[in-house]
């Protein structure tokens, strides 16, 4: 014997009858409890959210490494300013360098020797700028040259 699929609904006279969904009453979309601007809005707050946790994380991180890089960019800098301090220490410490110094900086001679000191003129000033003639265009060729910057020949 087959076994029947028992009916969801019985009409009065014994017929199975299949009840009715939504979509066979003509209903193509689905629809839902929640709206979707209440969908959109949540999903707006959640990535406003996960961009102040992470995002602000992610700028911390960003200028950190700027502010590492500039002082290391420093470091250096002042790493050979050290080496150069370093050898002027050590010449300073040999009798020859100290005479240089002493004779370019302090302008010292030994014992018999005659300074020379070299004086150059000065350089004679610029020349004046040359006066430009008076214009002697009509007023409206002026003010048309200088609207349009024209350099006409006089």
């Amino acid at each position: 014997m087959p076994q029947s699929v028992a009916p969801d609904v019985v009409a009065a006279n014994g017929a199975a009858v299949t009840p009715v969904t939504p979509r066979a009453r003509g209903r193509s979309r689905h629809t839902s409890p929640v709206p979707r601007a209440a969908v959109f809005g949540a999903g707006i707050a959640v990535a406003v959210a996960a961009f102040y946790v992470f995002g602000s994380n992610a700028l911390n991180g960003y200028r950190l490494s700027r502010e590492e890089a500039r002082l290391d960019a420093l470091k250096r800098g002042l790493q050979e300013q050290n080496a150069i301090l370093r050898e002027e220490i050590r010449l300073l410490q040999t009798p020859p360098y100290i005479e240089k110094i002493a004779r370019e900086q302090l302008g010292l001679v030994r014992p018999g020797e005659i300074a020379v000191l070299i004086v150059r003129p000065p350089a004679p000033p610029p020349p004046p700028p040359a006066r430009l003639g008076r214009d002697t265009r009509p007023l409206p060729q002026r003010i048309w040259a200088a609207l349009t910057r024209r350099v006409q020949k006089r």
